[in-house]
């Protein structure tokens, strides 16, 4: 039973450089939105480029809230590999396994969530591309 207590260990560092990643996809797409944001309002820019940027903007809206929810997954996983480790520390074992399950879980949908939110982001940058076709 003592050999279960280190499985949290190994999740433990997975977890904060995951959330660091999701923390810097956050701040590079909301950079973007606000830069794209401005170009449409200062520049004034006309039909078929503002459609284009709308839709490109829609899509960032998107991964926005996928990364919102890939910081929280990953938060509350933290939080239950932490649970894990407190009650493996209390030698209950039976709630620790339990903890560490749904860690594991929720950090999967964490990843999940990540790997969706990368399909978006080809999607934008395609979406962004569109105007080279046709030089």
């Amino acid at each position: 039973m003592l050999d279960q207590f280190w499985y949290p260990l190994f999740l433990f560092p997975a977890i904060p450089l995951m959330m660091t990643t999701f923390g810097n996809r956050y701040a590079s797409l909301s950079a973007l939105i606000r830069k794209m944001h401005d170009e449409i309002v200062i520049q004034n820019i006309e039909s078929p480029n503002r459609s284009r940027f709308l839709e490109e903007l829609k899509i960032l809206n998107q991964r926005m809230t996928l990364v919102r929810l890939m910081q929280t997954f990953s938060a509350a996983s933290f939080i239950f590999n932490l649970l894990t480790i407190f009650f493996g520390y209390l030698k209950m074992f039976d709630i620790s396994t339990i903890f560490f399950g749904i860690a594991v879980i929720i950090f999967t949908i964490a990843i999940i969530t990540f790997i969706i939110e990368i399909q978006l982001s080809v999607k934008a940058l395609k979406k962004h591309l569109e105007d080279l076709k046709e030089i």
